[in-house]
């Protein structure tokens, strides 16, 4: 995983995972056809994430179905509003 404001910049950074949430609709496969049942899971699963320059982005994505395209995207990457330099072990 890279920082896309340090690629941009050509810096090179560690990036943190800091939170991980998904959302929780409920679902159910479809009706078995060819192939098996298809999988289309409408939940987001958001993680985002820290580089110590303090940037801040997020990926959202989907679980991708295995009969079909349905969630074979490329994730959503948001910049977020940059902190401080973040540090390791820092309490906030």
């Amino acid at each position: 995983m890279t920082c896309p404001e340090c690629d941009a910049r050509n810096k090179t950074s560690i990036v943190y995972l800091r939170k991980t949430t998904r959302t929780d609709l409920g679902f159910s496969a479809s009706n078995p056809g060819p192939g098996g049942p298809h999988m289309h899971d409408p939940n987001m699963l958001t993680e985002q994430y820290e580089c110590n320059n303090g940037h801040r982005f997020k990926r959202e994505l989907r679980m991708a179905c295995p009969k079909c395209n349905y969630g074979h995207e490329e994730p959503v990457t948001t910049v977020l509003t940059p902190r401080r330099k973040f540090k390791p072990g820092m309490v906030e």
